[in-house]
């Protein structure tokens, strides 16, 4: 059988890989794609910001314009925090695969295979997903074309993208370049937040592990069982455990830190411009429900408002569950025959009762990925909401 780290390894790789984020590839690859990419956002950025310059709209248009270059600026800062963070990147993988060597053939490896195999499943779930989805969004907007093929009419239908894009070209006689253009920006945008996000679920479920693994070791280092050894068996064996938790502790805290600094400049402004965009969705989706003249449009602000509300969801659950966990450590200090063991032992456990504290995923020295964080940024989204409504009317 399998290590399911390891099979989760090969699918980041392969993920990281397909939009040039995997940090070992040759450097003339990784170049070549990390070209391509930043030349593609950029013009990707341009031909949705020339609409603004080159047409004029109502309100209504200009907030659905204004919440898909939310959405792409969401895409760059997401890509490029991993492209810049490669050695960070490095970081995770040769962290996560220390852990496993030292645990090799014992029954922590159980640990790690429970808390991994729901992140590889989580991760091709969601690939799986976005697949189809992108699929039958891509169908969806060439249907006028299909319809002309399978139901022809005197005259072609309309063709109209979702995404207003300003390529200097006729839309009506070059779609399929204006078509290529959307479908290259939203599913790569897509596809490498899935990439980037299931890559950091599995950074939380590791370290969650990692904390349950420690909290055993604790539970097991005085039992009834130990307590029955020799004197100095039971000293050099409680000490033995104590040293290896602490270590670990230490070491995975150090890890989580040391991977919050290096993305911290890149998510927080991220999590401004989400919570941002979401409050333009929210108003396209009350402007469609209270006209209700395009279903079309109405089911689309859905699908927007659910992945921001899942992505934001999953971000925040992961802070709360590593949270958890981090503070477990504390609970198994009270919960084991502390007072019955020795006296060294007794002052190593008061001094870990004392010290101990729960640890919190912080951005910006501000906002804590919890579940109060995720209500604090509805919050927030539907006050903006509330300052679009009271602007408009």
């Amino acid at each position: 059988m399998v290590f399911a780290g390891e099979r989760c390894v090969k699918l980041h790789r392969t993920m990281l890989m397909i939009v040039g984020l995997w940090p070992y590839q040759k450097p003339v690859i990784w170049r070549i794609q990390s070209v391509f990419f930043l030349s593609f956002y950029c013009c990707y950025l341009f031909f949705q910001f020339a609409p603004f310059l080159t047409t004029t709209c109502n309100i209504d248009c200009t907030l659905k314009r204004f919440s898909y270059l939310c959405i792409t600026f969401v895409f760059i800062t997401n890509y490029y925090s991993f492209f810049f963070n490669s050695e960070a990147v490095k970081q995770i993988f040769e962290h996560m695969q220390l852990d496993w060597k030292m645990f090799e053939n014992s029954d922590a490896m159980k640990i790690f295979e429970e808390y991994l195999f729901e992140s590889y499943i989580f991760t091709l779930f969601t690939c799986i997903i976005l697949l189809i989805i992108a699929s039958f969004l891509l169908t969806i907007e060439c249907s006028p074309i299909i319809l002309d093929i399978i139901i022809p009419m005197n005259e072609s239908r309309q063709r109209k993208l979702e995404v207003d894009l300003e390529l200097f070209v006729n839309e009506e006689q070059y779609f399929f370049l204006y078509l290529v253009q959307e479908a290259l920006g939203v599913g790569i945008g897509f596809w490498s937040m899935v990439t980037t996000g299931t890559l950091l679920t599995t950074v939380a479920k590791h370290s969650c592990a990692t904390y349950k693994i420690v909290s055993c070791l604790i539970r097991n280092t005085v039992t009834a069982h130990t307590l029955q050894f020799p004197v100095a068996q039971k000293m050099h064996f409680m000490h033995q455990s104590i040293c290896l938790s602490l270590y670990i502790h230490r070491r995975t805290l150090e890890f989580c830190k040391s991977l919050v600094l290096s993305f911290d400049m890149w998510y927080f402004p991220l999590i401004l411009v989400a919570v941002l965009s979401l409050s333009c969705v929210l108003f396209r989706l009350y402007n469609a429900i209270i006209h209700f003249n395009d279903f079309y449009d109405i089911v689309l602000s859905c699908a927007l408002l659910f992945c921001y509300l899942i992505y934001m969801l999953m971000a925040n659950v992961l802070g709360q569950s590593y949270s958890e966990h981090s503070v477990e450590l504390l609970d198994s200090t009270y919960d084991i025959l502390w007072y019955a063991a020795p006296l060294p032992i007794q002052k190593l456990f008061l001094i870990m009762q004392k010290s101990i504290r729960s640890q919190k995923v912080v951005l910006g020295g501000l906002y804590v990925l919890s579940i109060e964080g995720f209500s604090t940024m509805m919050t927030t989204a539907v006050s903006y909401f509330t300052v679009m409504h009271a602007m408009r009317l």
